[in-house]
């Protein structure tokens, strides 16, 4: 089968609608206030087969502010070596030629030394 099909796509639209069948390497944060929401209410959430699908049924009843800031990511390197040379911060780095990052379980360290990030990156960035 498909690596991020989602077999419940059905629910979200008649045929020709424009939600993704399958996932292309998204990345998203939430607040803390939805994930207190979501930690609350976790055992009436449905959960589907992939993360993002499951997310976005959980919040589609909310009132809730999407912030599209693609500042914050980056290609893998050489892209966020010029930001962090350029003070900036990527959270997410991606590389468009494999829909991803390629090999990702073999090059994330070399992608998070090579940008920058520490150990404790993720709980100090500063954005």
């Amino acid at each position: 089968g498909l690596k991020y099909h989602e077999p419940e796509f059905w629910k979200f639209g008649e045929e020709g609608n424009k939600y993704f069948r399958h996932a292309t390497g998204q990345i998203y944060a939430i607040s803390k206030d939805l994930a207190a929401y979501i930690s609350v209410n976790s055992v009436i959430l449905h959960r589907y087969a992939n993360e993002d699908v499951s997310l976005g049924a959980w919040l589609f009843g909310l009132e809730v502010q999407h912030v599209d800031d693609r500042s914050m990511c980056c290609g893998t390197p050489p892209d966020c070596s010029l930001k962090l040379q350029a003070g900036n911060v990527c959270v997410a780095t991606f590389d468009w030629s494999c829909s991803g990052i390629c090999k990702s379980t073999e090059r994330m360290k070399d992608v998070h030394n090579t940008c920058g990030e520490g150990d404790e990156a993720i709980w100090t960035a500063d954005l």
